[in-house]
């Protein structure tokens, strides 16, 4: 954008007749003024045309701004006073004068009387009826009066101004509090960090044998305060589904040594036992960590605190083996810990639904703060964890793809393929729609529907631009489809990757094909019924155009892109700060137009197909064939290599194909513009990825997710044995599409796989383990659906399109996305009854 500016300004300054010079003057701001010459020029022209005299009404013509050499009316010559006061106003605002067209910086057009006769910039454009506003007359006879001299006009004035004095005032007291309430937390957290100590992970290695057991004194780790310890163990340990393959275990025990040596368990706390594999098997055995947690009394602290040891012992085991240890004290927090998590996740979305700031600084403020409540249970996260909770092939995926679409923008393919459906559509709106969706799922199901938004996002931007539509519904109705297609297969969708990946519900008999076979048809039914409620929600196509013509939202558009440039100009220098204030008189040229244009607009045009294509085929044309060409090698081969990543001698991921795939197209590329294509990268989508990542992670250290799959797991076993999988698939399934829409599907699905796998194994339920896994690839994809955080692709997409300058706030995907998924998962729901419980088909 700065460059961008600077190439207007410096054309501005070589054009032979308009000069740009800057006021020295302390009262008058640095302005672009016109010299004398061209003054000269321009008044000549308007005695020629005429221009400069007054018509039959007194209305007057020309401009007449200029504060030298312009030939301002006379009130006592034959001019009225509505005219001189026009002139007047004109004098005190020269801003509102200087306007020709919507692209130009500057204007030496004269301007209408109606121009000067607009609201200020202070004026709320929807609160000014447009009834009440003047209008040009055909007949010259008609004197036009100013509205500041119509009492109605000035008495809605005057009660518009007292109302906005008043939402003001009280949006003043909201966003000071609002500030002192993030203030405050900030604060809270920094002084929570500064007084909490990191825990000592400082492991202790030590062997094991049959007959040399390990005791480890925790005189200085028990405190009242502290009551909690959390063993972690590494060794040669084996899960319990293995234990018959080894008669060796390993025991921790809580035991309390006597002066003699002697010593005994703690009542009320088990030993843990754990499969060990023999020294015998050699070094290949995969050393695996287990976790233990002991609840100690406090009247035991008080009284024998000194005295309690961790005790480690290894039985029928022949030889040694090597063991690490690390045990952490915790306070007991379990009720206070899940009441913090809920706040912060209810914090976070009362930041994101209402607006009070933008998603990503809400994100990293709820990340502050559910560190902090880490802290307070004494489970303080060093750096190094927080970042290992970073989902890095997730952003590495990000960052490659928003370079490589970035570069392929240059070459105009967008532009291309806009027109191309377009005339496919033959201009009409839901064949259009149609086929945007159906691709959309089709590709999901087998490439990433993150990559595939990205992909579809720009093309359908600039498809909706040239149909008069507005993207942010059409986009919506998109990544809704992009879910759905990629909840299909094992790798359209993170949370089916997530399922898939787990070794038991790989031993379930669970594989791609079955997995696809299972849900394939029931996604087909509810993209269907997701269709059919779109079609009727939208049942009027008007609904899905822009209510205002396309001259107008073009405008709007235009003054959009222009404050954003100017909000990405510093005032470090001189030039910058030079360039910023031009801007800011092309914001305000054109926020005058738009009124203008607010005023004058009807209905929007609705011109034939033919001349629509025509234009738009001489419009929109390839810009760079060598640069497309390049584009289109190095992103064939990035998708392909997405396809068969999955192959087990190709060790690339998808992150590392979209990193390479995004050097070889910068180096390719050969262009100087590095960071005009680094600007256009979404780096505040990657910091609320970042940072979101962070708060899941931190509220399932704080065990919300795990309370979530407990609740999920006593509501099942509360069940008859004869409906438990009926109740089973129900709970499971829509428990998932709740926790989805309010918690990312990626934790969620972590903590929930092993839960599910758990019931299945379990010998007293007598549950098949398929349809429940079923049921959760269900609820976790459908239920990204939502709201605007409940899947990666939504968050793409959104950031995607605010870039291209069409937001969409949070109400804005709810409104359409949780009906939406309400549907969705009801179908869903319906098929896995229908086939499992029915028909018996796991």
């Amino acid at each position: 954008m700065v460059e961008v500016a600077r190439s207007f300004v410096q054309e501005l300054r070589e054009t032979p007749h308009l000069k740009l010079t800057r006021f020295e003057d302390s009262n008058m701001s640095s302005e672009p003024s016109i010299d004398g010459e061209e003054r000269g020029i321009r008044n000549f022209r308007r005695k020629q045309t005429g221009e400069s005299s007054l018509t039959q009404s007194g209305q007057l013509l020309h401009s007449g701004y200029e504060s030298s050499g312009s030939d301002a009316p006379d009130p006592d010559e034959d001019c009225s006073n509505a005219n001189y006061r026009s002139y007047r106003r004109s004098a005190s605002n020269r801003d509102y004068s200087r306007i020709s067209d919507t692209r130009g910086f500057l204007s030496t057009t004269p301007v209408p009387t109606e121009y000067l006769q607009l609201p200020s910039e202070t004026t709320p454009l929807l609160k000014v009826k447009v009834d009440d506003r003047p209008r040009a007359s055909s007949n010259a006879s008609t004197v036009l009066s100013s509205p500041h001299d119509d009492a109605s006009y000035q008495s809605v004035m005057l009660s518009d101004k007292a109302s906005a004095k008043e939402t003001s005032k009280f949006k003043n007291w909201g966003n000071l509090f609002k500030v002192s309430l993030l203030t405050s937390t900030v604060v809270f957290a920094v002084i929570v960090m500064s007084v909490a100590e990191e825990p000592d992970h400082d492991w202790i290695n030590f062997s094991l044998s049959d007959e040399q057991p390990y005791f480890l004194s925790l005189r200085r780790q028990l405190s009242p305060t502290y009551p909690i310890l959390r063993l972690q163990a590494t060794g040669p340990f084996l899960p319990q589904s293995l234990s018959n393959l080894s008669n060796v275990d390993t025991v921790f025990a809580l035991v309390r040594r006597f002066p003699d040596g002697g010593h005994e368990v703690i009542q009320g706390h088990e030993p843990l036992v754990v499969p060990t594999a023999p020294p015998t098997t050699g070094p290949q055995v995969h050393q695996s960590t287990i976790e233990h947690s002991f609840r100690i009394p406090v009247t035991e602290l008080l009284e024998n605190g000194g005295n309690l040891e961790i005790l480690v012992q290894a039985r029928k085991l022949k030889g040694q083996i090597s063991v690490s240890m690390l045990v952490n004290p915790f306070t007991e927090f379990t009720q206070i810990s899940l009441i913090m998590a809920a706040v912060v996740l209810v914090g976070l979305y009362v930041l994101i639904i209402f607006e009070l700031c933008h998603r990503t600084l809400a994100a990293m403020i709820g990340a502050t703060a559910a560190i902090s409540c880490l802290a307070l249970t004494g489970d303080r996260p060093d750096l190094k964890k927080v970042v290992s909770w970073l989902d890095v092939e997730t952003l590495c995926l990000l960052f490659g793809m928003m370079v490589i679409v970035a570069i392929l923008c240059e070459t105009g393919f967008f532009d291309y393929m806009a027109v191309l459906a377009f005339r496919v559509a033959r201009g009409n709106v839901w064949p259009m729609i149609t086929t945007l969706c159906l691709f959309t799922a089709v590709i999901s199901a087998f490439l990433d529907n993150v990559t595939t938004i990205l992909l579809m996002t720009a093309v359908t931007i600039k498809l909706c631009e040239v149909m008069n539509l507005d993207p942010r519904k059409v986009l919506i109705t998109l990544v809704i489809f992009s879910n759905l297609g990629g909840a299909a297969t094992p790798i359209g969708d993170p949370p089916n990757v997530i399922i898939i990946s787990n070794a038991k519900v790989l031993l379930s008999g669970i594989n791609f094909t079955t997995f696809t076979l299972h849900l394939l048809p029931g996604v087909a039914l509810s993209a269907i019924g997701a269709y059919i409620f779109l079609r009727v929600f939208y049942r009027d196509e008007s609904s899905l155009r822009h209510q205002q013509p396309q001259e107008v939202v073009e405008i709007q558009h235009e003054i959009d892109i222009w404050q954003k440039a100017c909000r990405s100009l510093s005032e470090y220098s001189r030039d910058e700060s030079y360039v910023r204030t031009i801007l800011k008189k092309k914001v305000k040229n054109l926020k005058t137009i738009y009124r203008k244009k607010l005023v004058e607009s009807s209905s929007p045009s609705r011109d034939d197909f033919k001349h629509n294509l025509e234009q738009l085929s001489a419009k929109y044309k390839i810009r760079n064939w060598p640069l497309l060409i390049k584009s289109g090698i190095v992103l064939t081969v990035v998708i392909i290599l997405f396809f068969i990543q999955s192959i087990p001698d190709l060790n690339l991921s998808l992150g590392w194909i979209a990193i390479y795939g995004a050097l070889a197209l910068l180096v390719l590329a050969d262009t100087d513009e590095l960071e005009g294509i680094f600007g256009r990268v979404e780096w505040t989508t990657l910091l609320f990825f970042a940072a979101l990542f962070v708060v899941m992670e931190a509220l399932t250290e704080l065990g919300l997710l795990q309370f979530i799959g407990n609740q999920t797991e006593k509501w099942i076993l509360a069940v008859n044995e004869e409906h438990r999988l009926v109740v089973g698939i129900i709970i499971i399934t829509w428990v998932s599409a709740f926790a989805s829409c309010f918690i990312d599907n990626i934790p969620f699905t972590t903590v929930m796989v092993k839960i599910v796998a758990a019931l299945g194994e379990s010998e007293g339920l007598n549950l098949p383990v398929q349809p429940l896994i079923y049921a959760l690839a269900f609820g976790a994809c459908f239920g990204g659906n939502g709201t605007l955080i409940g899947a990666s692709a939504n968050v793409v997409c959104a950031g995607v399109a605010e870039h291209h300058g069409y937001r969409f706030t949070f109400m804005d995907f709810f409104r359409v996305g949780f009906p939406v998924m309400i549907v969705t998962t009801t179908i869903a729901t319906g098929w896995l009854l229908f086939t499992h419980a029915l028909l018996g088909w796991h």
